[in-house]
């Protein structure tokens, strides 16, 4: 048997593995796509829910501190629910200092109180860039 009594059956061989390999690597590369994307949505959701964790601390608690505690007990309670919800999102290095300042609040020293949020504020800035 030659060279060109093979050739057609080479390639039938050949259309026949491209036909298989194509669709499967296509595939792959589209499953490896779809996964980059729903784990950049996942990231970007996660940077939200931090970004909105961070305002509401801010401007709760720092509502708080700038109104040196004379607001009523359910805006207490959310400044208090953003506050932890911080430790959610926030670097284990603040956990000490948020609870100074959860100490501050409670003993109603305003200006100790007022230091630590202006430092959360530069600190968040930072966080989020």
């Amino acid at each position: 048997m030659e060279l060109k009594d093979l050739a057609p059956w080479i390639a039938i061989a050949i259309t026949l593995a491209l036909s298989i390999l194509v669709p499967l690597f296509t595939q792959i590369a589209n499953n490896r796509h779809q996964r980059k994307l729903q784990q950049e949505q996942f990231e970007r959701e996660e940077r939200q829910k931090k970004a909105k964790a961070y305002e509401a601390f801010l401007s709760e608690v720092g509502g708080i501190i700038t109104a040196r505690g004379f607001v009523d007990a359910q805006y207490l309670s959310k400044a208090g629910a953003s506050l932890y919800q911080v430790y959610i999102y926030s670097p284990a290095e603040w956990h000490e200092d948020l609870d100074a300042l959860t100490e501050y609040i409670m003993k109603k020293d305003w200006e100790q109180a007022r230091k630590l949020i202006q430092l959360f504020s530069r600190l968040i800035s930072i966080e989020l860039k």
